[in-house]
Parts: structure tokens; C-alpha cells; sequence
């Protein structure tokens, strides 16, 4: 419910069940110096990757590796000009999914339009990470189209619907999204590259995924 995210200082809106945005969750100033950190680290880069789409991207935190169903120990630390600006915002929210959720993992994207950059349609895996999914928009807006292509599992609050609704969200620079329930496991999502409302757009992923590894010595 709207009424767990208290935040005088945030717009927030449910455009489908499970979905919250939190418009101008970051001040600009805090935008343009997260946007100066991505853009000037060296390690990771910015690569060219095609997963789920081509667009430019980097990686930190724990590696979720697919194929395998394991989660391993870090390869790149999560940086701190990230954890301590985002998480404390986060817990601010006071939203019931974020009360003990910590960040592990983030993944930063970089579409360029006239690269002819997307992001395929799809769902994020339902079993390495938790339920709580937080995306965070720079740099310029985008409309983001979520597609149910499942049920409502039992116990997840719903409006109801039907497989193959569509619901086009608008996604302003500086909001925050966070994906739980029929919106994080029932619905896919995916960006048109004539979506992209800017030369360029920046999404930070956040995750919290379980470690299922050991260290070895």
C-alpha cells in the first residue's frame, strides 16, 4: 500500500500492482555527481553487452550466475559513491519490502538511441534474488512496458488481469521504481528503443541476492 512509503518530499504512484515509483528520489545535484562517478570509473568500464538487449553496462557486487543457480562472492565491490547515497534513502521509504533489504548487487545500463540500444523484454530471475527489486532512472526519461505473462500466485495481492495485459509506465529521470509482487514475478518489462525519450539514459539495478557459495581457502 502507498501508505508504507511516507515521504513528503517524493510524488508516488502505483501504475500496476506491485510497482511503486518514487519521482525526484535523488535531489539533481546528487544525479549529475552519481552520473559524473559511473562515467569516470575506471574499473568497472563501461562494455558494450548483449544481454537481454544491446546497450552499454557494468557490474558490482555479488555474480548471479544463471546457468549454474549459484551465487559467488564478489568480483568488484558495490561503490561506496552508490551504497551511501541510495540505501539510506532507501530505508527512508519505509517501505515494508526495503525494511531489512541491503543491496549485494547492482548493475548500471547506458542506452544510447541512436546506437539503436533496448532492453529486451523479460523477467528478472525469481529465485537467486529477493522479492524487492530497486531501479533507479538518470539521465533522461524513458517509457518502460510491462506485459503480464502470468497469473497472480497465490498469496500476492492483485487488481486482477488477464495474461498479455500491457501497461506502459513513464519513467522520469531521477525516479526510483521498485518491483515487488505481480510486478517483479508476474509481469515481464522491457524498454523500445523509440521508448527512449533522451540521446542518452542511465538505469542502477539493485538487487539483494543470497549468497549460495562458499569461500574457498
Amino acid at each position: 500500500m502507498m501508505k508504507n512509503m511516507k515521504n513528503d518530499s517524493c510524488k508516488l504512484s502505483q501504475p500496476c500492482p506491485g510497482l511503486f515509483l518514487v519521482e525526484d528520489f535523488l535531489l539533481p545535484a546528487e544525479e549529475q555527481k552519481l552520473i559524473e562517478n559511473l562515467v569516470t570509473e575506471i574499473s568497472p568500464p563501461f562494455k558494450l553487452a548483449s544481454f537481454n538487449g544491446t546497450h552499454l553496462g557494468k557490474r558490482w557486487g555479488v555474480h548471479c550466475n544463471l546457468r549454474d543457480r549459484k551465487v559467488g562472492h564478489p568480483e568488484n565491490p558495490l561503490p561506496t559513491y552508490l551504497t551511501s547515497l541510495v540505501q539510506p534513502k532507501l530505508n527512508a521509504l519505509s517501505n515494508p519490502k526495503l525494511r531489512t533489504w541491503s543491496m549485494n548487487e547492482a548493475n548500471a545500463i547506458e542506452y544510447k538511441k541512436d546506437r539503436g540500444h533496448f532492453l529486451i523484454s523479460h523477467v528478472d530471475d525469481r529465485f537467486l534474488s529477493k522479492e524487492a527489486i530497486c531501479n533507479l532512472s538518470l539521465n533522461g526519461d524513458c517509457y518502460m512496458t510491462f506485459t503480464r505473462v502470468k497469473e497472480t500466485n497465490k498469496g500476492l495481492s492483485s487488481n486482477g488481469g488477464k495474461v498479455g495485459d500491457v501497461v506502459k509506465v513513464l519513467l522520469k529521470r531521477r525516479t526510483l521504481q521498485i518491483l515487488t509482487g505481480d510486478a517483479r514475478y508476474n509481469f515481464s518489462h522491457g524498454i523500445k528503443n523509440e521508448d527512449l525519450m533522451s540521446s542518452s539514459r542511465i538505469s542502477i539495478t539493485m538487487r539483494e541476492s543470497p549468497l549460495t557459495e562458499k569461500i574457498n581457502k
